[in-house]
């Protein structure tokens, strides 16, 4: 007789075993995004209303993270209706790291919890451009984590947690259009301690 397997819990269960002598299993793959909604209720969503994108281009919104959670990025979307003319200019975005709080042209957001039995908050200052000028002002520059370029269709780019901002930490997002157009930003993540 062979070693018998159980599950470890005290269920009784045995495992089984195929022809070829491997063990049978099944998995499921979670996101971390999943996961920190469903197991942890510590998920959010942050986006900007449509706003007219400008030519001269500007600071579109600001986020600065102010407990000691850490928030993880999972994805970005960039919406981008092609410009208000020709319909197929590409818009150009910068991600900037480290900026202080702009004060002049914004509009107070917050970021809303995905897991909708849950109260948790996410602690952070949410700034979106309200359409002034060409942007938020009335702050200092940062530094460009990055620079992309994106067509009509919404750019989409998945960071899987990589980006964190930790206490006091700021990212900011800066959108100019090959001509004037509308433009969005939705952003996912999640908290951890």
């Amino acid at each position: 007789m062979g070693i018998i397997i159980e599950d470890g819990q005290g269920s009784g269960k045995k495992t089984g075993v195929d022809s070829d002598n491997r063990l049978l299993t099944r998995a499921t793959t979670e996101s971390l995004l999943s996961y920190y909604s469903d197991i942890k209720e510590n998920s959010f969503g942050i986006s900007t209303p449509m706003r007219t994108i400008t030519t001269t281009g500007g600071r579109i919104l600001f986020i600065k993270k102010t407990s000691s959670l850490k928030f993880h990025i999972t994805d970005f979307w960039f919406n981008w209706n092609g410009g208000s003319t020709n319909f197929n200019r590409p818009c150009f975005g910068e991600l900037i790291f480290g900026d202080t709080q702009p004060d002049t042209n914004t509009t107070t957001g917050g970021a809303g919890i995905l897991n909708r039995t849950s109260s948790n908050t996410a602690n952070l200052t949410v700034l979106y451009w309200n359409e002034t000028g060409n942007g938020m002002t009335g702050h200092t520059a940062g530094t460009t984590a990055f620079y992309w370029c994106f067509g009509q269709d919404p750019a989409y780019y998945h960071t899987d947690g990589a980006i964190i901002l930790g206490v006091n930490d700021t990212l900011s997002v800066n959108l100019r259009g090959q001509e004037i157009g509308e433009g969005s930003i939705n952003i996912l993540g999640f908290m951890t301690e």
